[in-house]
C-alpha cells in the first residue's frame, strides 16, 4: 500500500533508561510540532513508543501501519541511541521508502555524526522542530525538495548541508501543542506538561541550553536567550487544560522560569496572581535557579498554586561552582532553599557530585552542605556531570584527558582513581535504595519521588512513621558511601577492589536491617489505614468529585 497523501507520523521512540521522574512525562516536543502541522493543514499521528514501552518491532509495525510519507522521530536522551538507529534500519527494511527526520535537543549538535553513522536517516532537524518539519512536510507534500527548507541537515552529492532556521521570537503565536496523548499520561498516572518560556539567560558550563537555542547563529557554542509567553496565553493554557481534562496537576518544563530579570519575575508574580483569581485546584512543580528564589514572587506563585521547585545548585563547593560557571555561591544556594522550605514547598536539588576533577575533600564537602539542607540522600549522592555535546565544559574535560568520544556518545574518567572508586559505591548504593525508594513513594502517594500528594486521611501518627523510615534509609545508606571515603582518604588505602567488596558486605547489613523496618512500617500503615494504598492523580480527582457531589445533596 502507497503512503497517505502528506501524512507525516511523529514519533517518541522507546528507550531503555527511565525518565528522571520513573514515571510517564508528556513530550512537549511532538506534541507542539504536531499542533504546528495541523495548524497548517498537514496530516500529523502521534506515537509514544516511550510511553507505552513497545517493542522496537511493535514500533515498527504501527508506524507503517500509519503509510506516512514522513517519519519525525524525537530524541530526548543526551546522545543519539542505537535504539533509534535499529528503528530507522528496520523500516527500511520493511519496505518503508519515505522520509525519515530525526530532531531532539542532543543530535541538534551532531548533525553531520547521525547522518554519516545512519544512510536509513535522510535528514536532522537542528534547533527548535515546528518550523522544519512543517517545511519538510510541505515540501514533500508539494514535490519541492525538502532539503532546502531552514534548519535541516541533509545530504547534498556527498556533503552534508544546512542553513540555519529563525527563532519565534513571539511564544504566543505558537499553535497550540496536541494533546493527543494528555488523557493516556493522566490515566498512567504520569506528568502533563505545559511550557511557559523557552531557553535559559544563564551560561553554566556544562549546560547546553543556552546553546541550543543559538543555534540560529551557526558560531560554536553561540549563545540563544531566554523568551517567555505572556501571563494570559499561560495562565489561559493552565485553565484549559483543568477544564478539558480535570487534571490537579502540572509540570513546568521551562528550564529556568523567572528568566534572571525583574520582567521576568514580574511575569511569574502575576501568573501566581491570575490563577489565584481562577481558583483552580491545580497544583504544578518549576525549575529555576538559585539567585532567581524570590520570596515576595514565590508566596504569589504559591498561591496560584505551586507545590514544587527544582533548583540547581550543582555543588556545595565554591571553587567547583565557578568550574561550572554558575555565576552563584554556595551562599545563595543556601539561602534559596531556606526561602523555599519555609514557604512549605517541597523542594528537589540538582546536584552533580562527581566530575572529573573531583576530589575526596570535595565530596566530604558536599555531604556536609547536602547533610545542611537536609538534602544527603542516596540518589542525590549519585550524581554526576555527564558530558553533553554543545557545552563548554567538554573542552575542560578534553584539555585534562578525561573525555572520551564514541561517535554517537560522550563520557568521561575520573583523574583521581579513589574518585572514580567512591563513584562506584555511590552507583552500588543507590541501586540498593532503589527497592526502598519505591516503597517511600508509594507510601507517600509521590508525583516526583521528591513531590508528594496529600494522602486522604492520613494521621499525623502515620505521617511522622513514614518520614521516620525514610530518614533512618537515608542515613543508613549514605554512611556506607561516607565511610568508604573515609577510607579512602586514609595513610593505608584500600584498593578499589577491597573498597568495594567492603561497601557490599556494608550494604547487605543495611538492606537486612531496612528490609525489617520496612516490614514493620507496612504493618503498621495496613493497621492504621487499612490497607498500604498508592493514591493517583484520577484516585484524587474522584474523591474530590465525590466530596462535591455530597455537599450539594
Amino acid at each position: 500500500m502507497g503512503a497517505a497523501m502528506g501524512k507525516t507520523v511523529l514519533v517518541r521512540p522507546p528507550v531503555d533508561v527511565l525518565h528522571k521522574f520513573s514515571k510517564p512525562v508528556e513530550c512537549l516536543g511532538i506534541a507542539y510540532c504536531a499542533g504546528a502541522l495541523r495548524h497548517h493543514g498537514i496530516d500529523v499521528t502521534m506515537l509514544d513508543g516511550m510511553l507505552y514501552d513497545w517493542s522496537e518491532e511493535e514500533t515498527v509495525r504501527r508506524i507503517l501501519d500509519e503509510r506516512p510519507e514522513v517519519v519525525g522521530f524525537t530524541v530526548i536522551l543526551n546522545h543519539f541511541p542505537e535504539q533509534t538507529a535499529r528503528v530507522c534500519r528496520m523500516l527500511r527494511e520493511a519496505g518503508y521508502g519515505g522520509h525519515i527526520v530525526i530532531g531532539g535537543h542532543a543530535v541538534s549538535f551532531i548533525p553531520r555524526r547521525v547522518l554519516e553513522a545512519n544512510p536509513a536517516v535522510d535528514a536532522v532537524v537542528s534547533g527548535e522542530g515546528e518550523g522544519p518539519i512543517v517545511g519538510y512536510a510541505q515540501a514533500v507534500r508539494n514535490g519541492d525538495d525538502p532539503r532546502l527548507v531552514p534548519g535541516v541537515y541533509a545530504r547534498w552529492e556527498g556533503d552534508i548541508r544546512w542553513k540555519p532556521a529563525p527563532r519565534n521570537h513571539n511564544l504566543d503565536t505558537l499553535a497550540p501543542p496536541a494533546r493527543d496523548l494528555t488523557r493516556e499520561i493522566i490515566d498512567l498516572d504520569g506528568l502533563v506538561c505545559v511550557s511557559t518560556s523557552r531557553g535559559c539567560y544563564a551560561r553554566c558550563t556544562f549546560c547546553s541550553i543556552p546553546r541550543f537555542y543559538g543555534l540560529e547563529r551557526d558560531r560554536p557554542l553561540a549563545n540563544g536567550g531566554w523568551l517567555a509567553r505572556s501571563v494570559a496565553h499561560t495562565v489561559a493554557e493552565i485553565a484549559d487544560l483543568h477544564e478539558r481534562f480535570g487534571l490537579i496537576e502540572l509540570l513546568v518544563v521551562d528550564d529556568e522560569f523567572f528568566g534572571g530579570t525583574e520582567a521576568g519575575h514580574e511575569r511569574a508574580f502575576m501568573i501566581g496572581q491570575e490563577l489565584e483569581g481562577l481558583n483552580l485546584p491545580v497544583g504544578f512543580a518549576m525549575s529555576c535557579r538559585a539567585e532567581n528564589v524570590d520570596e515576595r514572587v514565590l508566596t504569589a506563585l504559591a498561591r496560584g498554586g505551586l507545590k514544587h521547585v527544582f533548583v540547581g545548585l550543582e555543588t556545595g563547593d565554591d571553587e567547583t561552582l565557578r568550574l561550572y560557571g554558575k555565576g552563584q555561591s554556595v551562599r545563595q544556594n543556601l539561602e534559596a532553599v531556606r526561602v523555599i522550605k519555609s514557604l512549605g514547598l517541597s523542594f528537589q536539588p540538582g546536584f552533580m557530585m562527581f566530575n572529573h576533577r573531583t576530589t575526596l575533600p570535595e565530596l566530604r564537602a558536599n555531604f556536609e552542605f547536602l547533610r545542611s539542607i537536609d538534602e544527603l540522600k542516596p540518589v542525590t549522592v549519585n550524581s554526576a556531570v555527564d558530558p553533553h555535546f554543545g557545552t563548554p565544559l567538554n573542552r575542560v574535560i578534553e584539555h585534562d584527558g578525561a573525555l572520551r568520544d564514541h561517535g554517537a556518545t560522550l563520557s568521561s574518567e575520573y583523574l583521581d582513581p579513589r574518585t572514580a572508586t567512591a563513584k562506584r559505591v555511590a552507583e552500588l548504593t543507590a541501586a540498593r535504595f532503589a527497592p526502598f525508594q519505591e516503597v517511600i513513594a508509594g507510601l507517600q502517594s509521590s508525583v516526583t519521588y521528591e513531590w508528594r500528594r496529600t494522602v486522604p486521611g492520613r494521621s499525623p501518627e502515620v505521617a511522622r512513621s513514614i518520614d521516620r523510615f525514610e530518614t533512618l534509609c537515608n542515613e543508613a545508606f549514605i554512611r556506607v558511601v561516607e565511610q568508604t571515603v573515609e577510607e579512602l582518604s586514609s595513610a593505608d588505602t584500600p584498593t578499589a577492589e577491597e573498597a568495594v567488596a567492603d561497601a557490599n558486605r556494608r550494604l547487605d547489613e543495611v538492606q537486612s536491617r531496612m528490609a525489617l523496618a520496612k516490614a514493620l512500617l507496612l504493618t503498621s500503615v495496613a493497621k492504621m489505614e487499612g490497607s498500604a494504598r498508592y493514591f493517583t492523580q484520577n484516585d484524587i480527582i474522584a474523591m474530590s468529585r465525590e466530596r462535591r457531589q455530597e455537599v450539594t445533596v
